[in-house]
């Protein structure tokens, strides 16, 4: 059965709005946040989080209305579908979510051009403005990430033979296929890539068949859940084996499923986007303090030299953004009609809440710069910036 969530009424006395009419100075204007909230909790809770409090924001400043409804995909593209088709009959101007199912809510918003803002999943395959044309990401795209991997790896580790481990999911699937196009463009060797079901306990086999094909490296392109398990494979049976991952590897979740083996996390690297921004701190530092005033600090659940470790909220940027462009598009719009914002959204820019800026073009359907990725590695359960790669180097460290 569908699991709604807790419906989040910002502002007094609001309804569902048709999404036809309406004042967008003061009309009301329903945003409905498709997210992972069971499956993926921590992906669900920065979604649902980032968004409410842009909203507020808004609200409080324009005197607009806007009202976000948090419903839980489940990580099932067909919960994400019909959680869309709920969108167009209330009337939403707009949906955020995390990715999964991004091509079946498509088939829903683009007949009635609502646009949705996707703020994780990365594959290539989601942003084509022809073909799936109210598709917004506000995320690094794999072709970033995966690009960015295979150089760093070519440069940092050369010649050192590569094995891939990804999970079914679509996450797992699209980027592991493309960190290996991007590895081998570079000539580096892969000697072994396998897949794991998602959500897997034991991927014991999986990891003594990338350590027997002689594999030095070890990328993992898997939900968090499978980066857990196959960094616990691996150091359980003493392989000492460098790994990266993609986004995930930063989840929580991993070092929650380690937390009996803090020293096994020591080391992994995950590429993502930057949390800061060329303009320094300061923008993302007022932004955690309005986040922390809001939600108080998010707990990771672990603690490194006898204190708490705390997450740091940088993906919640996204689902904030997104609100704070909507916001925008809707005073251009002049109405809260979805054809007018739908166009006016790919007619403005705002400043993002660590700085960069954020908006779209009508061929433009990526918000965030490839330019902006780098990487960092885990030391006593808090991830630093590395110190082998220019960009990541000039970055400060996210007090933790």
């Amino acid at each position: 059965m569908r699991l709604f969530a807790t419906v989040l009424a910002l502002g007094l006395g609001l309804t569902a709005c048709s999404g036809t009419s309406g004042s967008a100075a003061t009309g009301e204007a329903l945003v409905v946040v498709s997210a992972p909230l069971t499956a993926q909790p921590w992906i669900g809770g920065f979604l649902r989080k980032g968004a409410e409090l842009a909203a507020r924001q808004v609200n409080a400043g324009t005197g607009r209305h806007l009202r976000i409804e948090v419903l839980d995909n489940g990580g099932s593209a067909q919960t994400a579908a019909a959680n869309a088709r709920r969108a167009v009959d209330e009337g939403a101007v707009a949906i955020i979510t995390d990715g999964v199912g991004a091509k079946a809510i498509a088939a829903v918003t683009d007949p009635v051009k609502l646009p949705v803002f996707i703020t994780f999943e990365g594959s290539a395959s989601l942003t084509d403005p022809a073909a799936l044309p109210t598709l917004f990401r506000l995320a690094p795209s794999n072709t970033y990430l995966c690009r960015r991997l295979a150089d760093y790896l070519a440069d940092t580790r050369p010649g050192q033979p590569v094995g891939i481990i990804g999970d079914d999911s679509s996450y797992g699937r699209e980027g592991s296929a493309n960190v290996k196009a991007d590895l081998l463009h570079d000539e580096v060797r892969v000697v072994s890539d396998q897949t794991v079901p998602e959500g897997a306990g034991d991927v014991s086999a999986q990891v003594l068949q990338a350590r027997r094909s002689g594999a030095k490296v070890l990328v993992v392109w898997a939900r968090a859940s499978g980066v857990a398990s196959i960094l616990r494979a691996a150091r359980g049976t003493g392989w000492d084996v460098p790994v990266y991952s993609g986004p995930a590897g930063e989840d929580p979740l991993v070092r929650q499923r380690l937390a009996d083996q803090p020293h096994w996390v020591d080391g992994l690297t995950f590429v993502s986007f930057r949390i800061t921004s060329e303009v320094g701190g300061a923008p993302f530092a007022a932004y955690r303090k309005a986040y922390e005033k809001a939600y108080g600090p998010d707990v990771v659940g672990v603690r490194s030299g006898g204190k708490m470790v705390v997450m740091p909220p940088d993906w919640s940027t996204y689902p904030y953004d997104a609100v704070r462009l909507l916001s925008a598009a809707l005073d251009r719009a002049g109405s809260t009609d979805r054809a007018k914002v739908y166009a006016a959204l790919q007619a403005v820019t705002i400043t993002g809440a660590n700085g960069d800026e954020r908006g779209f073009g009508p061929d433009d359907r990526e918000g965030v710069s490839p330019d902006d990725m780098y990487f960092a590695h885990f030391e006593g359960m808090r991830f630093v910036p590395n110190t082998d790669d220019k960009l990541s180097t000039d970055l400060p460290a996210v007090p933790q």
